[in-house]
């Protein structure tokens, strides 16, 4: 088995970690009628990423965060979804 490796900083929220979620996780919470919200959260820790936005969902009534991943089954393998600028303020 392969070893996933994957920054820190990107899978945790205020020292605690995030659930993950991928977009066909959100189709089936769609599907099945579970309201959600969504917002883009900066990277401010010094890095690579630093200055990127990353997606969390939270489902209505839950507390659990979750945080928008491409899957192991991915051709290029597990990845946290990185936005350059929060798709909202696109032109």
């Amino acid at each position: 088995m392969e070893q996933i490796v994957v920054d820190q900083n990107l899978i945790m929220l205020d020292g605690k970690p995030l659930a993950l979620v991928t977009k066909s996780g959100i189709a089936e919470w769609e599907t099945e009628g579970i309201a959600y919200t969504c917002r883009y959260d900066e990277i401010t820790d010094d890095g690579d990423n630093k200055g990127k936005y990353r997606c969390l969902y939270e489902k209505v009534g839950s507390h659990e965060i979750f945080l928008l991943v491409v899957p192991p089954s991915d051709p290029d393998g597990f990845s946290v979804v990185l936005f350059d600028h929060p798709p909202h303020t696109l032109h």
